[in-house]
């Protein structure tokens, strides 16, 4: 039997002559999580509003089950200015505060209510708020909780606003837009929050590797009408890709219908009388809807102009190192060589680098360093992440077209200014505006469309899915697929990184804050695969290193034992003589094993064809340094005997 939390039947919305919602009906049980996707300005925020009740709907009935809790993550979370990141997340305890407070007072005074406030602080939930405050800061990347949130980034912001709705614990909750602006790893413990709630969940994101990973059924708004799948993403894709097979066979035959309205109509004036009104009014409309499906076929299908023609040398780093003030450099003897055709997917946390290298590449800032090589053909485009090259007090049609007139270079051939901008889901009526009045979607449209004009073969893209829709996502990937040049693409993106990328180049760093750079020829997908095999041999030969390290203990601690007994200590037998010379040979053997094991995983070039070579290598040099911390420990076993004889 479903748990039904809340229910839409026949729903209206509108904002004056634009329909948001037309008679829309929608039912979420308890546990579901329903991925919500819609081109840009479809309406899905305000859908998200009216489920939390922060909207109401024009006509219809929105039924949410009594005392429903709900809790919304909008796109940009207003915080409260002036309070600190602290403070904002123990605002979801204020009750349990108060009723903390109230308990030690009654405690205090002999109150017999007291009882009652200590039953209502194991209601909700008992004493150890603060720490829960700190872990869900934690685990959702807020970085300094006693920072006031008017100071924080738009990503640290986003954290703060997530942890706050977690620690809430809604029954519905509401998400717009969630991974914008998070790393991989912060993603990543979302989605197994989403999965462990037993919260009923709706997510607005383009993020398709967090739909299919998490979602139970897919919705799309379009046209005002919300159509539901049933499964994950690549469900949905199916489902999807079966619609538009037929809506393509429907539309040529509608196109053959047309040309005949339209040959009918041109043969004869004499034949307009009054009659064939009608007639003529069906070859109007016809013509509108295959003009919009022709718009639609455009809008998915562009190319780049691969820019000038590469040479030997594209790019290559020796030894690159960058740091600002104090602390670790970001990068640390950064090496690699981009060959034609190449697109490197760059990822990691958040301020570990990423744009700094890309700066470095263009040649904005200089390396502390090492050595950049351009090569003598090479022309560098960059997108950045802030999209800085956009003017606000330009109109659209003066960034697209800085020389005049209504025309652009497409791959070798002049396009009219409004074919370009269609195929980026704007329209002719955006290009006399003002970029400065333009939504943060609309920027990044224009900013893309602006970029994909650029006479360059190396082309340096900082964020570009983010406020993109899903049609303008896809464009670009089919864009970037088929170009001739090099691309490095920064992207928390993982589902466009697996479709893009031919290696990934990740950040991290190491247990001690020092930087640590992985090349790894492959899709996403391979470098998925390859670090979880990294990961898990590194936790087998930690365990191994423990157990050898355990038993090294008990012996050292054996022959202290025996060293202090008061029979005398006891001398090494023939055998550990024999052992204990043979030790000091082998550990020396040990170390120039792991210094050449270290030296090869050092090569970028081992990580190529899928990476195999270096994944053996690594589970090679772990297993070496759990023999040598057998063989020391062993050592100085014998050792302490030896002495004590």
């Amino acid at each position: 039997m479903s748990d039904n939390v809340l229910s839409l039947t026949d729903v209206h919305k509108a904002f004056g002559p634009k329909v948001i919602l037309d008679g829309v009906s929608f039912g979420l049980d308890a546990g579901e999580t329903i991925g919500l996707i819609g081109d840009n300005g479809t309406g899905k925020s305000t859908f998200l509003k009216i489920l939390s009740g922060e909207d109401v709907a024009d006509a219809g009935v929105v039924a949410r089950r009594s005392g429903l809790k709900v809790e919304l993550l909008e796109q940009v979370p207003h915080l409260e200015p002036g309070r600190t990141a602290r403070e904002v997340l123990s605002e979801v305890f204020a009750p349990l505060a108060e009723a903390i407070t109230r308990y030690e007072e009654a405690a205090a005074a002999l109150d017999p209510d007291a009882s009652r406030w200590l039953d209502e602080i194991e209601r909700r939930g008992g004493w150890d708020w603060h720490h829960r405050v700190e872990r869900a800061a934690t685990e959702a990347g807020v970085e300094d909780l006693d920072v006031e949130v008017d100071v924080l980034s738009g990503g640290q912001h986003k954290r703060v606003a997530l942890a706050r709705l977690i620690l809430a614990e809604p029954e519905l909750a509401l998400f717009d837009e969630p991974t914008n602006h998070l790393d991989a790893a912060t993603v990543e413990w979302l989605e197994g929050w989403i999965a462990r709630s037993r919260a009923a969940c709706v997510v607005v994101t383009h993020d398709r590797w967090f739909l299919d990973n998490v979602v139970t059924r897919m919705a799309e708004l379009r046209g005002g009408r919300l159509s539901v799948y049933e499964g994950c993403y690549r469900d949905y894709l199916e489902a999807r890709a079966e619609e538009q097979a037929l809506r393509r066979r429907t539309g040529q035959r509608r196109l053959k219908q047309l040309k005949a309205e339209l040959a009918w109509a041109r043969r004869s004036p004499k034949a307009r009388t009054s009659k064939s009104k009608a007639r003529l009014g069906r070859v109007a409309s016809l013509g509108d809807e295959v003009k919009a499906l022709e718009r639609e076929a455009a809008r998915a299908d562009f190319e780049l102009d691969s820019g000038p023609r590469l040479g030997k040398t594209i790019l290559e780093l020796v030894r690159i190192t960058k740091g600002f003030g104090e602390g670790p450099p970001l990068i640390d003897g950064l090496s690699f060589i981009m060959r034609k055709g190449q697109r490197y997917g760059i990822l990691g946390p958040n301020g570990i680098g990423k744009t700094t290298l890309m700066r470095l590449v263009e040649g904005e800032i200089e390396a502390d360093g090492g050595t950049i090589v351009r090569g003598a053909n090479t022309k560098i485009a960059y997108f950045d992440q802030h999209r800085s090259a956009l003017d606000p007090a330009k109109s659209v049609k003066r960034i697209l077209c800085p020389d005049g007139g209504d025309k652009v270079w497409v791959s070798g051939r002049q396009i009219h200014v409004v074919s370009w901008v269609e195929r980026f889901g704007l329209t002719s009526g955006h290009l006399e505006m003002r970029v400065g009045s333009l939504s943060g979607g609309e920027r990044n449209r224009v900013a893309l469309a602006r970029f994909l004009l650029a006479d360059a073969n190396l082309l340096l893209i900082d964020e570009p899915t983010n406020d993109l829709d899903l049609p303008a996502i896809h464009a670009l990937e089919d864009a970037l697929l088929g170009f001739d040049g090099c691309v490095m693409v920064v992207s928390h993106d993982r589902w466009f990184l697996d479709r893009v990328a031919t290696a990934i180049l990740a950040f991290d760093r190491d247990p001690e804050g020092h930087p640590r750079l992985e090349l790894i020829e492959g899709d996403y997908t391979t470098y998925r695969r390859l670090r979880k095999q990294k990961q898990d041999a590194e936790r087998e030969v930690a365990a191994r290193a423990a157990r050898e390290a355990k038993r090294a203990a008990k012996e050292a601690e054996a022959a202290r034992a025996a060293r202090r007994a008061p029979t005398g200590p006891r001398k090494l037998t023939w055998a550990e003589v024999r052992e204990l010379d043979g030790l000091e040979p082998q550990i020396e053997a040990l170390e120039e094993e792991v210094a050449a094991l270290e030296g090869r995983l050092a090569d970028p070039g081992i990580w190529a064809a899928g990476g195999d070579e270096g994944v053996r290598t690594q589970r090679a040099l772990d297993a070496s340094k759990a023999r040598l911390d057998a063989a020391y420990a062993r050592w100085e076993a014998l050792s302490v005997i030896a002495e004590s004889g």
